[in-house]
């Protein structure tokens, strides 16, 4: 028979985890009459209208270092100003130094080199990649 002590620890946790998907589906409920509604009003004002064929948008999770569309300026600042392709390691790097994020700080270091490469694949249009002897490394592209 299993501890009473860690039955009790589960069950408090289950009532937890229970409470927030009740609370998940009685705002699933509300959103879903909310867009309803609001696809009822834009029919109004044009009938031949299709809400179901709207695209949602993709919601992104808040970063607690940058604004939306910063990290992106940094990386256009920073390569701009860059004789030549900098890797992603040294993007990172003087990204957090023009923040003034401890450099020394692992955790973060990792966190802003995953959002600095986040943002270059999302700029794949204005951003080159280029690759030598294994190394990766960016440059404002020609077009931009």
């Amino acid at each position: 028979m299993a501890e009473p002590h860690v039955i009790c620890g589960l069950r408090d946790k289950r009532t937890e985890l229970a409470g927030m998907v009740n609370r998940l589906e009685q705002q699933l409920v509300q959103h879903r009459a909310s867009l309803m509604h609001l696809d009822a009003t834009m029919r109004l004002f044009d009938p031949d209208l299709r809400p179901e064929e709207i695209r949602p948008r993709q919601l992104r999770a808040h970063n607690d270092w940058f604004r939306p569309g910063e990290c992106l300026r940094l990386i256009y600042d920073v390569l701009r100003d860059a004789a030549q392709p900098v890797t992603t390691r040294d993007l990172s790097g003087r990204i957090m130094v023009a923040k003034g994020i401890a450099e020394a700080d692992t955790r973060a270091r990792q966190l802003i080199h995953k959002t600095v490469l986040a943002s270059l694949t999302r700029a794949k249009q204005t951003i080159e990649r280029i690759e030598a002897a294994g190394v990766v490394s960016w440059r404002v592209g020609q077009a931009a």
